[in-house]
């Protein structure tokens, strides 16, 4: 007889190596938008709050789905 959990292997490794590529560009338009930010703010003086809080959001998401592939089994 075959395991009725078996199937469900590959799909497993597919969610979580597709949650570590997200979690990857969602830390590098992170890191890009406060890249944006920071420059924003040298060249005038005027804190780029859009482009922090985009950042912002991105590392949060990007954190939690490393985190989501660290614990998926």
């Amino acid at each position: 007889m075959s395991d009725p959990a078996l199937p469900a292997r590959p799909i497993a490794a597919a969610i979580r190596y597709l949650s570590i590529i997200v979690g990857c560009a969602c830390l590098l338009l992170a890191t890009i938008c406060f890249a944006i930010a920071a420059q924003v703010f040298i060249q005038t003086g005027v804190f780029a709050q859009s482009y922090a809080m985009v950042g912002l959001i991105g590392a949060v998401l990007g954190l939690l789905a490393l985190m989501l592939a660290r614990v998926w089994r």
